[in-house]
């Protein structure tokens, strides 16, 4: 009996070893449980890991987790870059930025990592070392942390569709592609953020040439032949959803891709009723009347003509406001005696449109003419008035930052608004007419109605593929939608210009909702999301907004104050008062712009109201009211 215990013992034993040994042979394979073998960064996280660069965190089951869909925070580059270069972390325990905590363990890598150049930020300033870094932003990075040659791309474009030649990180974008480290693809989208995995396969791509790209080549057909800059003689903007892009002048050519609203493409050449374009680093086509010419510097429409002149000769049209910039011969010479609207000037050229193509003159060639004149006040009490936010707001004689400045306002004076053109007010300033800019006033209705042709953006949080915070089957992205759909018929109804940057339920990157608002002209901007919390304790209202250097903040805190104030009162909310947190889409506008957290999704009491259609229209009345309230003081 014995003899045979001891027997089924001894075989058990020796099953649960086998069985032990084959799972830490598995577990052996791979340094992180959620990484398989087949992942994509597979092979990239582990190398890091070997070399120390990275290292995961504990999962409830024991086993090392990598958390590969994670965002990778810019502490987190900080510290992979220091170490992946081969850099030591500083011998320092004190942050130089006032939003790294006292005790975090990345003090050093970041001190570090800013000393050698690796981030464009100066020490005393913010950091914001839990931020996710961007495309962009990591691009210059790398650049910088493995001494990658820029020499020869600098002021060259890209092959990347949303990566022209002027763009910030247009050399360092260039320098990674072609030096094997970024796939290639229609779009670099410089403005995302990346995940932990994205982020492991890029340093080791530039830790190791074994995880190079296969290297491109300048020049190589199969790499797409790079246009020269230089050649550029237009810049146009979609003015078509999708706006097909052909690989030839015809319709039933291929199609190379599609460019949507807003998309801006360089021109190099016209031909008939089509212009020849770059996208994605390759020439193609796209017709005419799908887009519309901008101002090449700005990439913006051409802003209010200040005069007329006559040609005196026959004249070219430059690309710029220099005899040596390229010719723009596909409109023709301009005939003497060619009457043309002045925009700005320039180093003495005058920007002018011909044949709606954006461009410049030389000035003394040319006689003036009847000046194009303002828009005279009108009679009696303005019926719009500028009270000034900012101090120090230039006064300029044009609509443009490069026209003459006429004189300066305070912070506190009122100015009669004659009419808004753009991003620019025209303005009664010592008995004259002149410009500025419109984001550096508050502008206020003298006829009863307060939001009448105000234009208000409603950013309802997160959508798509982002459900924001979820709790006991609901979620952020849909409540915030009704809340934000709510708000947007209210104040239409009102007389204010609304812009929504989702109606629907899509995403929208970070960057994208800040270019969605400075591209509507935005005069006031709010975010509408709900909070969560890990436990039941925290619930109610709370409203943020951002403070910077020549930020009207006083103005944030008087809109935060009025919604916030409002729904606390309305919703009947615990309140938990207003507060400064530097949110991207509030702290990279500059206009009064705040971020509502409506209640705690993770909160019973807030939940049920939160989901409740009564409650839905609650908090959107009480946002209204609070913008209204935000208009009403004078």
């Amino acid at each position: 009996m014995w003899r045979k215990m001891i027997s089924y013992i001894a075989i058990i034993a020796v099953t649960m070893a086998a069985f032990f040994t084959a799972a830490m042979s598995t577990q052996a394979s791979r340094a992180f449980s959620d990484v398989s073998e087949s992942h994509g960064a597979h092979k990239e996280i582990e190398y890091l890991v070997g070399k120390g660069v990275i290292k995961g965190y504990t999962g409830e089951d024991g086993f090392a987790i990598f958390k590969p869909n994670n965002k990778v925070s810019r502490a987190q580059v900080a510290k992979m870059l220091v170490i992946a270069s081969g850099q030591n972390p500083a011998d320092t325990t004190e942050s130089s930025f006032t939003d790294v905590e006292a005790t975090s363990e990345y003090i050093p890598y970041i001190e570090r990592a800013v000393e050698l150049g690796y981030f464009e930020v100066e020490k005393g300033q913010k950091f914001f070392p839990h931020e996710a870094i961007k495309r962009g932003e990591m691009s210059y990075a790398l650049v910088k942390a493995f001494d990658l040659d820029t020499s020869d791309f600098e002021g060259e474009d890209t092959i990347f569709s949303d990566v022209t030649a002027n763009h910030k990180y247009a050399t360092s974008i260039n320098t990674v592609y072609y030096n094997g480290l970024a796939i290639r693809a229609m779009n670099f989208k410089p403005d995302n953020t990346l995940s932990r995995a994205q982020f492991s396969s890029f340093v080791a791509r530039a830790s190791s040439e074994d995880f190079r790209l296969e290297l491109p080549v300048k020049g190589e057909t199969n790499v797409a032949e790079k246009p020269d800059p230089k050649e550029v003689i237009a810049i146009v903007s979609s003015t078509t959803q999708a706006a097909p892009i052909y690989a030839e002048t015809k319709v039933n050519s291929k199609v190379m891709g599609n460019v949507n609203t807003g998309g801006k493409l360089a021109v190099y050449d016209m031909q008939d009723d089509w212009l020849k374009i770059t996208y994605n680093g390759e020439f193609g086509y796209i017709q005419k009347n799908n887009v519309a010419y901008v101002d090449a510097t700005t990439r913006e429409p051409l802003g209010v003509s200040t005069k007329k002149v006559k040609a005196n000769q026959d004249l070219n049209l430059y690309f710029d406001a220099s005899s040596s910039s390229k010719k723009i011969t596909q409109v023709g010479v301009i005939k003497k005696g060619t009457e043309l609207d002045v925009y700005t000037s320039k180093d003495g050229y005058y920007q002018v449109a011909y044949k709606n193509v954006p461009g410049y003159i030389v000035a003394n060639s040319t006689t003036d003419i009847t000046p194009v004149q303002p828009t005279p006040p009108t009679a009696g009490p303005t019926s719009t008035v500028g009270r000034v936010t900012v101090d120090y707001v230039n006064v300029r004689a044009q609509a443009n930052n490069q026209s003459k400045q006429v004189g300066q306002l305070r912070m506190g004076q009122r100015v009669a608004v004659n009419k808004i053109s753009g991003y620019w007010a025209n303005i009664n300033y010592n008995g004259q007419s002149a410009w500025v800019y419109k984001s550096y006033l508050k502008l206020l209705n003298q006829n009863g109605l307060p939001l009448q042709n105000r234009i208000i953006v409603i950013d309802p949080g997160h959508g798509g593929k982002d459900p924001g915070a979820v709790s006991n089957g609901y979620n952020e992205k849909s409540i915030v939608l009704k809340v934000g759909n709510l708000v947007g018929q209210k104040l239409r109804a009102a007389g204010a210009d609304v812009r929504q940057t989702r109606t629907t339920d899509k995403f929208l990157e970070l960057g994208e909702i800040v270019d969605f608002t400075n591209r509507n002209e935005a005069e006031i901007f709010v975010s509408v999301h709900v909070n969560s919390f890990s436990g039941q304790n925290a619930h109610g209202t709370e409203t943020y907004y951002s403070v910077s250097a020549g930020d009207m903040y006083k103005e944030d805190h008087d809109l935060a104050t009025f919604i916030n104030t409002q729904i606390v009162n309305n919703a009947n909310m615990y309140n938990r008062g207003i507060k400064t947190a530097p949110f991207y889409v509030t702290r990279n506008v500059i206009i009064p712009a705040v971020l509502v957290e409506l209640g705690f999704i993770s909160n019973d009491s807030d939940r049920a109201k939160l989901v409740s259609d009564k409650y839905v229209e609650i908090y959107a009345e009480s946002i209204y009211q609070g913008i209204v309230q935000y208009y009403s003081k004078q």
